[in-house]
């Protein structure tokens, strides 16, 4: 069983600091100063430990902001280590993270993720129940960590209402009706992407090319994204929420 407590000293900034450092393979992904300063100014950071091997072990971390738009919280990463993925750590760490939104009073709780990431966009949408609000194209620029290198980075991005909610929001699955739009995702985009074939790199940047091309022209023309199936594509209706 994972324990999620709040980052409230240099020793658990730098906990988590490596935490993220070691899930995107980067030495310095976020520094200790910088989550220190977020935590100082009002944000949130947590982290994540359990039993690995009779051993207390990090296993996980997550880092918000604190916007100015609309009160709402801005939650910049939350990475899990890869070999305990699915092990339900990331909803632990989602679900403190939520509570403590709402015990400081925030709406909502905003974040981005890439589109093309099938796994993580039923996460997001339907195990924690968020809405899509806009798409942005290469929102970060160009990033070289061992997830999203050789790709753009673009980014859907969703809220999590808090307010005027007594208990976390979550979602189903849903099927497309007449007159809705299907936008598909790769089974597994990362894999692609670390596969170092020259074929699938091509398929990588099809998927990104044709998926962006859908979501900015449902944007364009006022339609939404519904929700996600069962079978990983996101349905796009015009009719009214």
């Amino acid at each position: 069983m994972a324990i999620i407590e709040l980052v409230n000293d240099p020793q658990k900034a730098q906990q988590l600091a490596q935490l993220l450092a070691e899930v995107w393979g980067e030495k310095n992904s976020i520094s200790v100063d910088v989550i220190i300063a977020v935590v100082h100014s009002g944000g949130y950071a947590s982290l994540a430990s359990s039993d690995l091997s009779g051993k207390r072990q990090i296993v996980g971390g997550s880092l918000a902001l604190v916007g100015r738009h609309d009160n709402k919280l801005h939650s910049h990463v939350t990475g899990i280590r890869s070999e305990l993925r699915n092990s339900g750590i990331g909803s632990a760490l989602k679900q403190h993270q939520w509570a403590w939104a709402k015990e400081n009073d925030f709406a909502a709780i905003s974040w981005t993720f890439d589109p093309l990431v099938r796994r993580n966009a039923h996460f997001n949408l339907v195990t924690l129940g968020a809405k899509v609000v806009s798409y942005h194209r290469d929102f970060y620029g160009e990033l070289n960590d061992v997830i999203n290198s050789g790709d753009n980075t673009d980014r859907l991005v969703v809220e999590r209402q808090v307010a005027g909610c007594d208990i976390a929001p979550h979602a189903e699955t849903v099927s497309s009706e007449d007159g809705e739009e299907l936008i598909e995702t790769p089974h597994d985009i990362v894999a692609l992407r670390q596969s170092g074939k020259s074929a699938d790199q091509v398929l990588v940047r099809k998927a990104r090319l044709t998926q962006r091309e859908k979501f900015e022209s449902a944007f364009a023309t006022a339609k939404f994204v519904r929700g996600f199936t069962s079978d990983g594509s996101y349905v796009v209706s015009s009719k009214v929420r």
